[in-house]
């Protein structure tokens, strides 16, 4: 990243030292979009993705109060999923058969995920995942670069929602939606085996008691540390990310690239 560029665009702490002290959100706290820009060249950098939580520095930011309660809830929990859903290892909507898979990348703990999750995601469901066009599924970031990502507790909200997956599938993006429309602050240690549970529980999971057992167990370890391998693979930096044939793209913020991505992947422009 250019830190001399963004360090003129901070008045009283350069971007370099908010960046140290106070992670992504101190850092980029008071620029403008095009500061922004400047700052972070672009859709992604090594260390900072406007919009985004930066896996490269692992640096945190908070999320705004009630910011993840936007957006229509109903495209993503009744996405449709995949007919034999056991047979696909991670959480998907639409056909295992369909031409173009796009993969999510996120993290239960990340704020801009929620962001993406409760608002974006659904217009993409109703716009390529029910008409046929595209599957999605959804790989979370537990670990990145083998360390846990966003937290210790990290890899504890990874288990629960490949668990709901495995166990529960129809209910799956439900529980999806209800985690994110109501993801505690990212600082705190939320995502414990009792709190996940209750999340299932709200969200209409049936066999908790299995969910918690997979927890207790850490029974889909192996499935997540298989992602933080795949993400490393394709060059993903910052979460959410989508990876569309090939090509992986920051959706807040970029909409219209990666409506574009789709649609040359999908043949439907």
């Amino acid at each position: 990243m250019d830190y001399k560029r963004a360090d003129t665009a901070v008045d009283s702490l350069t971007f370099s030292e908010r960046l140290s002290e106070g992670g992504v959100g101190a850092a980029v706290g008071g620029l403008t979009r095009r500061q922004l820009l400047l700052a972070g060249g672009g859709a992604a950098t090594a260390g900072v993705v406007i919009g985004a939580t930066a896996l490269s520095t692992n640096t945190r930011t908070e999320p705004d109060d009630g910011a993840n309660t936007e957006g229509d809830a109903g495209a993503v929990t009744t996405a449709p999923i995949p007919d034999s859903p056991g047979n696909v290892r991670y959480a998907m909507m639409g056909s295992a058969d369909a031409d173009v898979t796009v993969t999510y990348f996120g993290s239960w703990k990340c704020p801009y995920c929620a962001q993406f999750s409760t608002g974006m995601l659904s217009q993409l469901v109703t716009d390529y995942v029910e008409p046929g066009t595209i599957a999605l599924e959804f790989r979370n970031l537990a670990y990145f670069g083998g360390d846990p990502f966003l937290g210790p507790d990290a890899p504890t909200a990874g288990q629960a929602g490949l668990a709901v997956w495995n166990i529960d599938p129809a209910s799956y993006w439900a529980f999806h939606e209800y985690v994110f429309r109501n993801q505690p602050p990212e600082s705190d240690q939320w995502a414990t085996a009792e709190r996940l549970v209750e999340f299932a529980q709200a969200a209409g999971v049936s066999e908790t008691a299995s969910i918690r057992t997979a927890v207790q167990e850490n029974q889909y370890d192996d499935a997540l540390r298989a992602t933080d391998s795949a993400a490393s693979d394709v060059g993903v930096d910052a979460t959410p990310t989508l990876l569309i044939d090939g090509t992986t793209v920051n959706p807040l913020g970029n909409e219209e690239r990666t409506r574009q991505l789709i649609e040359d992947a999908t043949g439907s422009n």
